[in-house]
């Protein structure tokens, strides 16, 4: 009896590891992204690492959180590659983004380059527009199960570098464990998918849409900004406070910039 209940349990143990195989490519896999409208066949993409703790040198750029094991911890954890997780999900994009725009190009981004400076970078590749991902946090803990905080944000720009889209999400989510898989591959496994819809969040928004494959894309500060007077007000290089309108200050708000940061941009609104 005892025999064959362990050859019952071997079976079932080697059914489970053929499965595992079988299903571990898919699970590591990321589907491309479901966006809507048109298409275009160029765009140029960077990832611009801001995260505090990256920029000031007390975490490296291969950092991508901590785990917490029973027997101690936390630890930190870093990428796969050991290479910066910005190069990592810069690599990443293509697939997500080449069923929408078939000539995807990716540029990586030194740490510590100023938005000005990652702009002018993109713009470099010759693509008359940019698409920018700022990550201004993205680190995850591992235990029991996995969690992951989060701060991304996307920009679109013309080659007078001027802002034609901005959508930004953050947050914090909770991921439940694999007993079986156990914390850390259940962690290695859930995670890309989450960037996967971090980015999911950022693309589909429909003005980024719209301003990415459209040819006539105006900029957001010549579309809601009161002084339209001086070309320069919608320009990066050129981020004085203006006179800002009800419409933009609502797409700020709508589209996830905080309050202070809008603030910063509009000295007054217009009635």
């Amino acid at each position: 009896m005892f025999y064959k209940l362990g050859v019952a349990l071997l079976m079932v143990f080697m059914s489970g590891c053929v499965l595992t195989e079988n299903t571990r490519k898919a699970a590591f896999e990321l589907p491309a992204l479901e966006l809507q409208g048109g298409s275009s066949d160029v765009i140029v993409v960077g990832v611009l690492d801001e995260r505090p703790y990256v920029l000031s040198g007390d975490k490296p750029a291969k950092y991508i959180g901590q785990f917490q094991l029973s027997m101690g911890g936390p630890y930190d954890a870093f990428t796969q590659s050991k290479q910066p997780m910005v190069t990592e999900f810069s690599g990443r994009l293509p697939s997500l983004l080449t069923k929408k725009f078939p000539n995807i190009k990716t540029v990586l981004l030194d740490i510590g380059l100023s938005k000005q400076e990652a702009v002018k970078k993109l713009l470099d590749s010759g693509a008359p527009k940019v698409a920018l991902i700022t990550l201004k946090e993205w680190k995850s803990l591992t235990a029991i199960d996995t969690s992951l905080w989060f701060d991304a944000q996307l920009e679109v720009f013309n080659t007078e570098k001027q802002l034609l889209s901005y959508k930004r999400t953050q947050g914090h989510d909770t991921f439940g464990g694999a007993v079986i898989a156990g914390p850390i591959t259940n962690a290695k496994r859930t995670l890309p998918h989450a960037f996967r819809q971090k980015m999911q969040a950022l693309f589909s928004d429909p003005l980024v849409t719209a301003s990415l494959t459209s040819q006539k894309a105006q900029p957001i500060a010549i579309r809601a900004i009161d002084d339209m007077s001086e070309p320069s007000v919608s320009s990066l290089d050129s981020e004085k406070p203006k006179v800002c309108t009800v419409e933009l200050i609502l797409y700020w708000k709508n589209a996830g910039m905080p309050d202070q940061e809008i603030l910063s941009k509009c000295s007054s609104v217009e009635q």
